[in-house]
This record gives C-alpha cells, sequence and structure tokens, in this order.
C-alpha cells in the first residue's frame, strides 16, 4: 500500500495519463473511417451483444446515459444502429446495430485491433492477464465503495 501520496506512485494517475492518450490516438486511428472513439464503443459494444439497453450499452461503454442518449440518436440518424421494442417487453427499446453499423464496425476493426497490439507491445499473455484480473478487483473495490456490489 502506499504510505504517502506522490502523484507519480498513484496507480490511478497511471489510469487517467493512458485513457487520455489513448482516446487521442483512437481518435486519429478512427478518423479517416468517420468514426469517433465513442461511436467505436457503442459499435464494439453492440458487435460483442447485440439488441442491448441504454442502460446496458452505457454500461459497456462507459458512457453517461443522456450524452449516450443524443449519440444514439446521431448513431441512428446515421444508419448506424436502430432501435426496436424488446420482443419479451413492450417497454424496453433494445439497441442493435443496423447494416451501416455492422459495415463500419468491420471495416474499423482490423485498425483499432493493430492500434491495440501496439498499445500494449512487451505485455506478455501472463502479465494481461495478470492486469486484467488486478483491474478487475480495483474495479469491483470502487463499486463496492459507492454501494454496488455487480460488475461486468
Amino acid at each position: 500500500m502506499i504510505s504517502a501520496y506522490r502523484i507519480l506512485d498513484y496507480p490511478l494517475h497511471y489510469f487517467t495519463a493512458i485513457q487520455r492518450q489513448n482516446q487521442n490516438n483512437l481518435a486519429q486511428v478512427l478518423r479517416p473511417l468517420g468514426l469517433s472513439v465513442h461511436e467505436w464503443r457503442v459499435l464494439s459494444a453492440l458487435a460483442e451483444k447485440d439488441g442491448q439497453t441504454v442502460t446496458q450499452v452505457a454500461e459497456a461503454t462507459v458512457l453517461d446515459r443522456t450524452g449516450l442518449g443524443r449519440l444514439l440518436e446521431q448513431m441512428e440518424a446515421a444508419g448506424l444502429v436502430e432501435r426496436m421494442i424488446a420482443p419479451d417487453d413492450g417497454r424496453a427499446v433494445l439497441i442493435r446495430l443496423a447494416s451501416g453499423g455492422k459495415r463500419r464496425y468491420a471495416a474499423a476493426w482490423p485498425r483499432v485491433s493493430a492500434h491495440y497490439a501496439q498499445l500494449l507491445n512487451g505485455i506478455s499473455d501472463k502479465d494481461f492477464k495478470t492486469l486484467m484480473q488486478a483491474l478487475r478487483r480495483i474495479k469491483a473495490n470502487a463499486l463496492m465503495m459507492s454501494g454496488i456490489t455487480e460488475f461486468e
């Protein structure tokens, strides 16, 4: 544990720095494809599990629901996603990939995959597994601190 606070010894400093730089780098990768980082995150969440509620998409993408609502409207107008009523619950609206979203995801995936391969260059499979275990534990701790007990 950390006995005294020094910003450069604090893991969350590095999380923030990595996330900020990664967002900038990924934006450059996606720009030629006409996608923003947030749009990519939505497309990738839906490519993994299509037909999610807005809440589920917000949780998977770590985007604010209000901003996500506006983003989904824009993505729907662009033909990337579509809304449908849940077959088992007429009150629930599901977000699905539209054909344009499927095409855009397929076009972006090779570039994004190469981007992440470069970002994680030099990290062994074993170290990656250890890193992911530690990150999941930190996420669970953060959620428990706020009273939330379930996480992905």
